[in-house]
C-alpha cells in the first residue's frame, strides 16, 4: 500500500471514529458536543454533504484540473518557450489581462470597493479564481492548437491523483465535525 493510499485510509478511519471519539469525549466531562445524541445526530444528517461542495474540494478539484491543462500543453516548458506561437499566445493574455484591470481600476469602475480603492473590492474578492480561470483558458487554447483535446486537458491531473478528490472530501467532513464538537 502507498503512502498516498495509507494517508487516505487513515484518514477515513477517522472520520469513521469521529461521531465514537465525539460521545466518548462528552461522556469523560470534555466540553466538547457529541456528534451521536439527537442534536449531533441531526446535525450529521443535514451537514454531512456539506462536505462534497467545501472550499477544499473545489480548491483541490481547481488545482487538479489546472495540472492537467499545464502539463497537457506547457510541457516539457523548455521547448514549448521557445516556440513563436507560445509567445504569441502569452502577448495576447498579458494585453488581455491588463486592459482588463486597467478597466477594473479605472475612477468609476463598478468593480472598485465602496471608497474607491481596490482593497475590500469585488475584483480582490475573485482575483484568485479569474487568475486561475484565465490561465486554465490560456493553457487550453494553446494545448487546443497541439491537438490536445480540451476534455483530455482538463481530466488528466484528476485521472492521475484519483485520490486527492476523495481525500479532499473526508478532510473536509472531519474538519467540519470538529468545527461542530468545538462550537
Amino acid at each position: 500500500m502507498t503512502n498516498n493510499k495509507r494517508a487516505f485510509v487513515s484518514c477515513l478511519v477517522l472520520a469513521a471514529m469521529l461521531p465514537f471519539l465525539s460521545w466518548v469525549l462528552s461522556a469523560l466531562g470534555v466540553p466538547c458536543r457529541s456528534l451521536l445524541d439527537g442534536e449531533g445526530l441531526r446535525w450529521l444528517c443535514r451537514h454531512a454533504a456539506d462536505s462534497l461542495h467545501s472550499r477544499l474540494v473545489m480548491l483541490v478539484l481547481c488545482c487538479l484540473m489546472l495540472l492537467g491543462a499545464v502539463q497537457k500543453s506547457l510541457l516539457p516548458f523548455g521547448q514549448t518557450v521557445r516556440q513563436s506561437r507560445f509567445l504569441r499566445y502569452v502577448a495576447v493574455y498579458l494585453v488581455v489581462l491588463i486592459a482588463i484591470l486597467l478597466a477594473a481600476i479605472a475612477p468609476d469602475s463598478p468593480l472598485l470597493s465602496i471608497t474607491g480603492g481596490i482593497v475590500g473590492s469585488p475584483l480582490m474578492d475573485g482575483f484568485p479564481f479569474l487568475v486561475w480561470l484565465s490561465f486554465l483558458a490560456f493553457c487550453l487554447c494553446y494545448g487546443h492548437g497541439k491537438r490536445e483535446s480540451w476534455m483530455s486537458m482538463l481530466t488528466y491531473g484528476i485521472s492521475r491523483h484519483p485520490l486527492a478528490i476523495p481525500f479532499a472530501i473526508v478532510l473536509s467532513f472531519c474538519w467540519q465535525c470538529l468545527q461542530y464538537m468545538n462550537s
